[in-house]
């Protein structure tokens, strides 16, 4: 499956096969317009219906939705950098670009996701059942930088010191990478629904940042 998706329409007989044969199902978009999250919103509503996980609907999608947006602005941030001659390595310029990357990028969005089509930047949603273990990636090929993962690991151990939603957000002030609070949501959600610390991570491979859940198949509810 592949986007950017004319239609919201979903053919469910490729849902049910690739779970039948353990394959993954791959769905991939470069600008992530909102028919995009629609449709991805529906293949992950059957997928987990045919794996007897329905239930987990609801949070399962709000954290793939926040995985995916996150993967987008990974990808916007790469292309504003180079188009502003910044380095992401570098601590100085890192500031520097932004200080300024959400205002300037929220003005002129469509010339900076054109800028991540041409590039190739793409975001990649994998789901597969295989040895009765649901795996959901999410993928972009901007790799994450040392500190950006030290930024994001340290809001995960930080996310799962919260015992709900309302304390995390009241304890929480900085959210100006954005992705803070909705990550610290995710860990909550997961552990909402009886997922462990272990289910959860981002990697890096030479060329992906990779963000993994990981589901028994036989999950029971929490409480």
């Amino acid at each position: 499956m592949m986007a950017d998706f004319d239609e919201v329409v979903v053919d469910e007989n490729k849902v049910t096969k690739a779970i039948r044969m353990e394959l993954p199902l791959i769905m991939t978009t470069y600008t992530l317009p909102r028919k995009v999250e629609k449709y991805i919103e529906r293949v992950v509503g059957i997928f987990l219906d045919h794996t007897k996980q329905s239930r987990l609907r609801d949070n399962i999608v709000y954290c793939i939705q926040e995985l995916v947006v996150n993967a987008k602005k990974a990808n916007t941030k790469r292309v504003f950098f180079l188009e502003k001659g910044l380095n992401l390595n570098d601590e100085s310029d890192y500031k520097e670009g932004m200080a300024s990357f959400k205002d300037e990028t929220l003005a002129n969005i469509n010339y900076y996701l054109e800028l991540q089509r041409q590039q190739g930047l793409y975001i990649k949603l994998i789901l597969q059942l295989k040895d009765n273990i649901i795996t959901i990636e999410v993928r972009n090929n901007s790799t994450i930088t040392d500190a950006e993962l030290e930024r994001i690991r340290g809001r995960l151990i930080q996310a799962r010191q919260y015992s709900d939603v309302e304390e995390a957000m009241m304890q929480m002030l900085d959210d100006s990478e954005g992705a803070g609070l909705g990550l610290v949501i995710l860990v909550l959600m997961m552990k909402k629904i009886g997922l462990g610390d272990e289910s959860f991570d981002i990697l890096r491979s030479s060329a992906e940042t990779i963000a993994r859940i990981v589901i028994p198949k036989d999950l029971r509810k929490a409480g």
